[in-house]
């Protein structure tokens, strides 16, 4: 209980403070609940005390004011006070616990300002949301070199996503694959900035705010990782940032690819200066390509894979990440990167890599017999013997190999042989006639084993035939080479003599050479010619005899040529100037094709102007289009033709092109009159263009401006679009000579909008001949 006095007599204020002392109670405080029980870290929570709280009581004893309630009260959580203590009334409090109180069960203590207090053991958890992962929440930055980029935000998160506060200092590391990156937290001094940078987050911090600068132009992958965290990465471009001029693989392997194994491949869109580009609004079209039959692209993991890839890329995304997969061993395969603007759809620069393929570990075995006769029992029969991946790639095995038949043949020999760089061959013999296959095994890995097709003691006719794989897209024109097979069950090549028809799906007649292959034994090598473009087609081998062998390549594309010619076509009719009309044009390969190039067209109508008609050229042309043209010129005859470089195009047949609608009138008069002279007035009909309208037949009224009449004042009918009046005289202008322009109007009778005039020299006299 505290008493405040006013220069008051001291017995006065005894008896005051004796009277507060015996009407109040000194009680301690008591606390029995806290509400909420339980918060999660991070976040100031505001806590409700329920129990029985004795406050002070402040009098002032020189005022009139009543007595007021003092909030003496400490609250502690744990080791921890907090803040914002109010005693709302004798039973009850306020308190707002710590963001930074740590996890766990926490005492709760209220002391009053005698030093008297009560705890609640136990009363108050804090529960850990727990650090999920790590997160970049801010997009991909942009500087120039040398700059620092905006701030670069990384955040810890909660499982369901939201940022969570760490309960205890943790370290996030960051760095960059760029040797001249360079970091700095924000808010901290430029001169330390880092090559690699830590930032230790205090407890209740959930993320932090970092700067980067690199001199060197590129697209740099920045990585940052904490204890227990997955490692997390995003892209910084840094460079000019001008206009994309080119497309590059900026990450290849640096080792040969596995078979089947995916390989990380990254694809930039650079601008002149080798640095990111900035994208156009509309996007770059990017379009990848192998042109290995086996190997496909895909953008992630979980994505089909593709040969042929194309997507667009917007907004910051320069950099693609993608994978690569191989199913075929080579020593090179190509990859291709190539682009245009979506925007102003100009080509970027292309990229091409090769990359070699090595095969997978082995899985099996491959045995084959060489011989094509018979078998025969106690006759050697030569056989080879290969280690092949998952995918049918041949492997370096070396090292034996167990061999034996099924079904078994006790006499079988040999019982192993070795195997140097994946193949070899030797000659087994056998002691029964019967159906069998001839097994391998690897003596260390009961997995791998191969066995050779069944075997019997007589070679059959034919019964299949087999053809090679035809890569794609092949070209119109070019020919392709088809090696096909005529093999027996077994898959030995037939010695029976066959000959084969030859057709192409969705190909017109004519356009696939050659339709017959003509007599062979066992294999042939075709070279065939595809001059139609189709965007698939197969190429099915029909036995020509009873037609019961036949097979199909697989479908692949036949692309048009290159642009030798453009085919216009024709405009039929008559057209009528002013009004638009469409004209289809194509551009064509050697076989009529239409081809895929762009073209910048120049477009010119025969016997016109170019500023008479439009357009007069035609940007971004690609194979076929419909254009709209105009023409304002009023002609018996003319046609279009076009022209990109050297190819050259024109309409077969000629058109008229007719004038438009009556728009105004033509007035010719002499050029000097008299208020007596009689004289001659020509009107001449015309469209907007100034085109004679022969069609015009009507008439038109003539007036005179400022003053006078003139007679005739109504025009006779027109004549094929022109009317002559010989004898035009004036009225009420005497006496008001001379005046320079004396303006003569002619409106259409029936279409006042449609007029003409002509100004009048009207003088005293005129000179002779005029």
């Amino acid at each position: 209980m505290h008493l405040r006095t006013r220069m008051l007599p001291l017995t006065l204020a005894l008896l005051l403070a004796w009277t507060l002392s015996c009407g109040t109670r000194q009680d301690t405080p008591r606390l029995e609940a806290v509400s909420p029980e339980r918060v999660t870290f991070g976040a100031p929570e505001r806590l409700r005390l329920s129990g029985a709280f004795t406050p002070d009581i402040a009098v002032d004893l020189g005022s009139d004011a009543p007595p007021s309630l003092e909030n003496r009260f400490e609250v502690r959580l744990g080791s921890e006070l907090a803040y914002s203590v109010r005693f709302l009334s004798r039973d009850t409090l306020e308190a707002t616990a710590p963001a930074t109180l740590p996890p766990g069960r926490h005492d709760v203590t209220v002391t009053d300002a005698q030093g008297r207090s009560s705890t609640l053991p136990g009363a108050f958890e804090v529960i850990d949301r727990g650090v999920h992962r790590l997160v970049f929440v801010t997009s991909m930055r942009s500087a120039r070199p040398s700059e620092w980029t905006e701030p670069i935000r990384i955040e810890l998160r909660d499982p369901e996503g939201q940022p969570a506060p760490t309960s205890t200092p943790r370290v996030l590391s960051l760095t960059s694959d760029s040797q001249t990156g360079r970091f700095v937290r924000l808010g901290q001094p430029e001169e330390e900035a880092q090559r690699e940078l830590e930032v230790t987050l205090a407890p209740g911090e959930s993320g932090a705010d970092v700067l980067y600068q690199d001199s060197t132009p590129g697209y740099h992958t920045l990585e940052s990782s904490s204890d227990n965290l997955d490692a997390i990465a995003q892209t910084v471009a840094v460079g000019r940032l001008g206009p994309p001029t080119e497309v590059r693989f900026t990450r290849v392997p640096s080792s040969p690819l596995v078979a089947g194994e995916p390989v990380a491949l990254t694809v930039d869109v650079l601008d002149s200066s080798g640095g990111p580009a900035s994208l156009p609004a509309t996007g770059i079209q990017l379009s990848l390509r192998t042109q290995s039959p086996a190997g496909g692209l895909a953008v992630t993991e979980a994505d089909p894979y593709h040969p042929d890839l194309s997507l667009v890329l917007q907004g910051s995304q320069g950099r693609l990440n993608l994978l690569y997969r191989d199913t075929r061993s080579a020593p090179e395969v190509w990859l291709s990167a190539s682009a245009f603007n979506r925007d102003t759809y100009g080509v970027l620069k292309p990229h091409n890599i090769s990359l070699e393929v090595q095969p997978g570990p082995t899985q099996r075995f491959e045995v084959q017999r060489t011989g094509t006769g018979p078998l025969q029992a106690g006759v050697p029969e030569r056989f080879t013997l290969r280690s092949l991946d998952a995918w049918n790639n041949p492997t370096p095995y070396n090292g034996p190999v167990l061999l034996s038949t099924f079904p078994p043949d006790p006499d079988f020999s040999p019982e192993s042989v070795e195997l140097e760089v994946g193949m070899t061959a030797f000659n087994a013999e056998l002691s029964r006639v019967q159906t069998m296959s001839v097994v391998a095994a690897d003596p260390h890995a009961p997995g791998v084993r191969g066995a050779s097709p069944e075997l019997t003691v007589h070679a059959g006719p034919p019964t299949r035939l087999a053809v090679s794989n035809v890569e794609g897209p092949q070209r119109a024109g070019t020919p392709l080479i088809l090696v096909l097979e005529a093999l027996d069950r077994f898959g030995n090549r037939a010695e029976t003599p066959l000959s084969v028809t030859l057709s192409a799906s969705g190909v017109p007649d004519g356009a696939l050479s050659p339709t017959t292959s003509g007599t062979f034994t066992g294999s042939i090598t075709l070279p065939v010619t595809l001059t139609a473009a189709v965007e698939e087609t197969r190429i099915s081998l029909v036995e020509t005899t009873q037609g019961a062998l036949r097979t199909t390549t697989g479908g692949f594309a036949v692309l048009p040529g290159t642009t030798q010619r453009f085919v216009v076509e024709d405009t039929a009719g008559t057209q009528t100037a002013g009004v638009p009309f469409r004209v289809r044009i194509r551009a064509v390969d050697t076989y009529g094709n239409t081809t895929r190039e762009v073209h910048d067209l120049g477009i010119d109508a025969e016997g016109i102007h170019a500023h008479l008609y439009s357009p007069a050229s035609f940007t971004g042309f690609q194979g076929q289009a419909d254009v709209e043209v105009t023409v304002l010129q009023a002609v018996s005859s003319t046609r279009l033709s076009v022209m990109s470089g050297t190819a050259k195009g024109q309409q077969p047949g000629t058109f008229p092109v007719s004038p438009g609608p009556l728009a105004r009138f033509q007035l010719q008069a002499p050029p000097c009159l008299t208020a007596s002279d009689r004289w001659k007035l020509t009107l001449h009909a015309v469209d907007a263009w100034n085109n004679a309208v022969p069609s015009y037949s009507g008439q038109a009224q003539l007036s005179l401006a400022p003053f006078g009449t003139i007679s005739p004042s109504v025009t006779s009918s027109f004549s094929g679009g022109t009317l002559t009046i010989p004898n035009v005289s004036l009225g009420e202008v005497a006496g008001r000579e001379p005046h320079s322009c004396l303006e003569l109007t002619a409106t259409n009778t029936t279409d006042s909008g449609k007029r003409g005039n002509v100004c009048l020299n009207l003088q005293l006299s005129c000179p002779k001949g005029q």
